[in-house]
């Protein structure tokens, strides 16, 4: 009995210290490679899939990446889910949604195409595309639950990944600190992202001093390393067509020439095919990740031989963090931007438990605002207490030249040169002159002071002008009085105007003002007796006004979601008039419009839009009429926008309007739009309820509209029985 016992004894032995001899440590290394870098997430589906267990990571860049995510737990089905599930030109772009912009952003969003930085008198062109903001507020979110690990070989699976010093070009291999910075710090590409700064050093992408950082995983104490190597390839055949790119292509023929005795220093080589692939081709995430998965499955057999070395592991359980606890709030204020400011945009209170989508927007907030250079934050634990901790810089741009074109039937082709320069007078303002280049001369100029969540205070003057063939009717002073028309008009615009204003989260505005209005309508009308034409309307009217504006539309143009509502409300006190000389009598004008959008199924999404007009008072002057008719003009006057009906068709001192939009996005930011138009434009029309009893004019058309990054292209043909003839209407670029 006692030799059976021992012999049970040494057999069990046996088995255990085998088991042990071939629980074999495997090392992986993941490469650089821009969006290539999408293939490691496949090849990692293989590597599971074969039972393989991962001890220890190292990467560059997108390897950096995909490494640090996989290495705090999650697994590579999620990753792939994460990376199908993002729109990643918004995310690397910095395309903020558009809800998490001010007003005055959206407006600059929608008005102006090309945005550069004037600095001592010259023009700079950005850095960098991107200043990466988006991308480390994602990297926060998925890394929340390591917050508190400094020590990256204390992770899940310990980890390291390589940066490159932008002062000395030293490799810096960062394996301490916090894990969403290091990570972004690797990842930081030449050109498209701006350098992060990580202590005393400002660090970018790893793959400028070692794309595929094995030499320190050979320091591990790891058996076998397994590479997945998706860098370019010199000899491809595929031509660099951007900046980046070629950066890419040039380090590229150095990385080549090291990565021989590296090859040979890995025991599971795996090369993506992706020849065909740039490093910015993030749109093409499906193909990239099934080219890893076939590259995986190339190295299945060796894959299955090294798992049938090792112990197995428990899957990770690893939650993607939807909500954080905020206990302490820290942000240092800046020179010109204090705390009423900062915490305005930001919207965060400590001692609350909030989604990390309010963390996201906060920060979008902040960065929209363009006052700031890349910032990072950091969100852990501190003495018990979950601590955001954010530290600004301002940006040196204060002065920005921005530009834009656009084309309608009302104002033809015009150029928009605008010059901005912030700090002008004040730490918090704002001045701004834009000039509108076409068959005449237009401008805005604006003032304006933010003083964040309390009442800010602006200045503005405009001046616009065009001819309109629309017919107005002009009195001329004879005994006894006899009314023309004339068929051509100069209109003449300006408007000086004081004003305070309000906001509430960023969607809402609310202000009131007075206001100075020169209207000039010069008509083609003759007077035999002066030999002079005559004015329809020559006057300088003074008047106070209140608006209330709301915007939580995802996009002004093509809208997927949301709704707005714009009204104001005029009273004209006072007027002198060179036209006429009838006695003045105060009135009021008030108009509203409001709109709200509904996905229906995938690309397709319905726009209902109503909007109305109404006066109080004897207005003696056209310039104050509500007109249908025209399609794709910027705002002016009262003119509202009513398809299958010309310029100022029909008018009056009051209106009703609807509009429905059925919009197809059948590809990518081309869009196939059905539109139908109805309403009433007379006199009185709520005074004697016309406005319930009949449509005066009703319209439906079809149009095509294009995406641009200079503003929509929109081309419509519309038909109104009441016009009896089919228009086409032509909107080209942002509107301003």
């Amino acid at each position: 009995m006692k030799n059976l016992s021992s012999f049970f004894l040494v057999f069990i032995s046996t088995v255990v210290f085998s088991q042990v001899q071939q629980d074999v440590k495997v090392g992986l290394i993941l490469s650089g490679g821009g969006a290539k870098g999408i293939a490691h997430v496949g090849v990692l589906k293989e590597i599971e899939r074969a039972g393989v267990r991962i001890d220890y990571i190292g990467g560059t860049s997108m390897g950096a990446i995909v490494g640090g995510l996989y290495a705090c737990g999650y697994s590579a089905s999620q990753l792939e889910q994460m990376l199908l599930g993002m729109n990643l030109s918004d995310l690397i772009n910095d395309n903020f949604d558009r809800d998490s912009k001010s007003f005055d952003a959206k407006e600059d969003a929608d008005r102006y195409a090309i945005t550069l930085p004037v600095v001592k008198g010259k023009i700079q062109f950005p850095l960098s595309l991107s200043k990466g903001q988006n991308v480390y507020s994602l990297l926060v979110q998925l890394m929340y639950d390591q917050r508190n690990t400094t020590d990256f070989s204390k992770l899940p699976i310990p980890f390291y990944c390589v940066a490159t010093d932008i002062n000395s070009g030293e490799k810096a291999i960062l394996d301490t600190g916090y894990l969403p910075l290091t990570v972004n710090a690797s990842s930081a590409l030449p050109t498209l992202f701006s350098p992060v700064k990580v202590g005393n050093r400002t660090l970018l992408d790893g793959g400028v001093a070692d794309n595929y950082p094995i030499d320190e995983m050979l320091k591990k104490n790891v058996d076998v390393i397994i590479g997945i190597d998706v860098q370019t390839n010199v000899s491809s055949q595929h031509e660099a067509t951007t900046f980046s790119e070629i950066l890419t292509r040039i380090g590229s023929f150095q990385t080549q020439k090291e990565m021989a005795p590296k090859k040979e220093k890995t025991d599971i080589y795996i090369r993506p095919e992706l020849d065909a692939i740039n490093t910015l081709s993030f749109d093409k995430q499906a193909f990239i990740l099934e080219q890893g998965v076939l590259a995986g499955k190339k190295a299945s057999t060796q894959l299955i031989a090294l798992a049938q070395k090792q112990l197995p592991r428990e899957p990770f359980a690893t939650e993607i963090p939807d909500a954080f606890q905020l206990d302490k709030l820290y942000i240092e204020t800046t020179p010109n931007y204090k705390a009423n400011y900062l915490l305005g945009k930001l919207r965060l209170k400590a001692k609350n438990m909030y989604p990390f989508q309010n963390l996201d927007e906060g920060m979008a907030n902040l960065a929209a605002t363009q006052n700031f250079e890349a910032f990072r934050y950091t969100l852990k634990t501190q003495n018990e207490e979950e601590t955001l901790t954010l530290l600004l810089s301002e940006t040196q741009q204060t002065t920005l030249l921005r530009a834009s074109l656009h084309y309608d039937k009302l104002f033809g082709a015009q150029a928009l040169v605008n010059l901005t320069h912030k700090h002008a007078i004040l730490k918090n303002d704002a001045l701004s002159l834009d000039l509108m280049l076409g068959e005449y001369l237009q401008y805005a100029f604006s003032y304006f002071i933010d003083k964040g969540r309390f009442w800010s205070i602006g200045l503005s003057a405009k001046q616009h002008q065009f001819e309109t063939a629309a017919p107005v009717e002009v009195l001329q002073q004879s005994e006894p009085p006899n009314v023309l028309q004339s068929t051509n008009t100069r209109v003449l615009i300006q408007k000086n105007s004081g004003y305070v204003q309000t906001l509430f989260r960023e969607e809402v505005v609310l202000g009131a003002g007075i206001s100075h209005q020169h209207t000039v309508f010069r008509t083609n009308v003759l007077d035999t007796k002066t030999a002079r034409f005559l004015y329809a309307d020559n006057t300088d009217y003074y008047s106070s006004f209140g608006y209330l504006n709301v915007d939580t539309r995802d996009d002004a143009f093509y809208p997927k979601k949301g709704g707005f509502f714009a009204g104001d409300i005029t009273y004209y006190f006072d007027a002198k008039s060179k036209s006429f000389a009838t006695n003045f009598s105060p009135f009021f004008i008030g108009k509203a419009t409001m709109g709200v959008t509904a996905p229906l199924q995938r690309h397709w999404s319905l726009l209902l839009h109503t909007s109305g007009g109404f006066s109080v008072g004897d207005i003696s002057s056209p310039a104050f009429d509500f007109a249908f008719g025209g399609y794709g003009n910027a705002p002016m006057l009262h003119y509202q926008p009513f398809i299958g009906l010309p310029l100022q068709h029909a008018a009056g001192d009051s209106f009703v309007k609807a509009e429905t939009i059925i919009d197809y996005e059948f590809t990518s930011k081309h869009h196939l739009r059905f539109l139908m138009n109805a309403g009433v434009v007379s006199d009185d029309i709520f005074s004697n309820g016309e406005w319930k009893k009949s449509i005066d004019y009703f319209s439906g058309g079809i149009a095509y509209g294009l995406e641009t990054f200079a503003g929509p292209i929109e081309l419509t043909a519309a038909y109104s029985p009441q016009y009896r003839r089919v228009l086409f209407h032509v909107n080209l670029g942002w509107q301003f």
